[in-house]
């Protein structure tokens, strides 16, 4: 099925799914009754959906990419949490303390979701980051302990905790308050495939992935280290180029979480999988101490870039990659996919970096020149050449004889450079469907 039109049926049944439930389970409701338990259902339903959202489905993950999917998840869970709140306002409102044992668990659902959801916005996003509060609130975090990228991963994960509490809550309102049995199975079936897709996540495949280890052969050290692995029995998992996996390494000095990393080999390369990890601190710091012989498991492969590359057949047409920052890794990828299969069409790698200090890869963007029919370079150091613009982007693809309406535009990096790129491609009136991102970072 057309890729845009399986996208708008899969939002479509976001945005249609508590509508359905609540017809269903509101049907013996007056319209002004309704409100609130309308409003409560679409934040119960939504909040498990961002709980599915989580555990990494597939069928929706071809279509939209995981980076998008973990934003979308970001922005709709403080969504619902809004609307479950402006729920329990109008409850209360209404019927004042009329249930006030009933949603006993309701309030702790909101407690725990509010608390982790501050917490998460704060020590692993950017948002807000100029406020003056939001700075104040950052600094004031970084006292305690919890304030750390991988300490906050882990207690993110006690959203499955309020999720339980909300089950509980929508359970005992439907059976013991209302006595609909078929309300309460339909909402208690969907916190039903929720949680069990959860538990699959997060404990059965790390299990079956355990079977299924790999072993550290080549930790190369430098500003972005390159770590080589080999399985240890049977074949490699087959991925596409650019495509990243989650690594989870069996080792003390490691935390057990698993962290996403790019995928830099070749996908026809079935001797090793190479990852490229950069040190940013906390987790990553730990890397440079990596020895050969450590075990590993790996899930995936992620990431949505690959068909770009295998969907043009067009040989006038050229491949443009605006990388910024550690934003290369899957970029180059891609360019060893290249260079396997002697790509013909010309492409141009623009590599955003703050300063000289961080270029790396240098042997590899040097044989990507020799393997490559036409493959050009361009690094871009801020300090030098100030903010990559449109004027600086314009020059850029009119020196290297890149005609806007005959190419394709991949992006990865962080979201600011992002925006910037995309805005300048736009305004030279490129369509949307010919710019393909990845986003590092929330």
């Amino acid at each position: 099925m057309n890729r845009k039109l399986m996208r708008m049926l899969i939002v479509a049944a976001y945005i249609l799914l508590p509508v359905l439930i609540a017809a269903v389970s509101l049907r013996n409701r007056s319209f002004l009754s309704a409100g609130p338990p309308f409003l409560g259902i679409v934040s119960y339903t939504w909040l498990l959906t961002g709980v599915i959202i989580a555990s990494r489905p597939r069928f929706i993950e071809y279509y939209f990419s995981l980076d998008k999917l973990n934003r979308f998840h970001a922005i709709m869970a403080v969504v619902a949490l809004a609307i479950g709140i402006t729920h329990k306002l109008w409850v209360t409102l209404l019927w004042g303390w009329a249930y006030r044992y009933s949603t006993i668990f309701g309030d702790l659902a909101i407690l725990f979701f509010l608390t982790i959801a501050v917490l998460s916005a704060l020590v692993m996003t950017n948002w807000f980051g100029r406020k003056k509060i939001v700075k104040t609130a950052k600094t004031t975090l970084k006292k305690y302990p919890i304030a750390n990228y991988e300490k906050m991963k882990f207690v993110h994960n006690f959203n499955i905790i309020a999720a339980n509490f909300l089950a509980i809550h929508v359970l005992t309102m439907t059976i013991i308050v209302q006595g609909d049995y078929l309300a309460a199975a339909i909402l208690g079936g969907y916190f039903a495939l929720a949680f069990s897709l959860y538990i699959n996540h997060k404990f059965l495949k790390p299990i079956r992935l355990k079977k299924n280890l790999y072993t550290v052969t080549r930790p190369e050290k430098g500003n972005v280290l390159e770590v080589h692995l080999k399985p240890d029995s049977g074949e490699i998992f087959p991925y596409r180029a650019g495509q990243f996996v989650f690594l989870r390494l069996y080792d003390p000095q490691y935390s057990p979480e698993e962290h996403p990393f790019s995928l830099i080999s070749a996908p026809q390369d079935r001797d090793k999988v190479a990852l490229a990890i950069k040190d940013s601190g906390d987790y990553t710091h730990r890397f440079q101490t990596l020895q050969p012989g450590v075990k590993a498991s790996v899930e995936g492969p992620h990431g949505g870039m690959w068909h770009v590359q295998e969907g043009i057949h067009d040989k006038t047409v050229s491949m443009v990659m605006f990388a910024g920052g550690i934003g290369i890794t899957p970029m180059l990828g891609i360019l060893e996919n290249s260079a396997y299969l002697q790509f013909p069409n010309k492409t141009v790698l623009v590599w955003s970096l703050k300063d000289r200090n961080e270029y790396g890869f240098t042997e590899k963007l040097q044989a990507f020149k020799e393997k490559l029919p036409d493959f050009r370079l361009v690094p871009f150091f801020a300090n030098e050449s100030g903010f990559l613009d449109e004027g600086k982007i314009d020059k850029i693809l009119k020196d290297n004889e890149i005609r806007y309406e005959a190419a394709e535009y991949l992006l990865c990096g962080p979201p600011p450079f992002m925006n910037a790129v995309e805005a300048a491609l736009l305004k030279k009136g490129i369509p949307k469907d010919r710019i393909h991102y990845e986003t590092f970072g929330l």
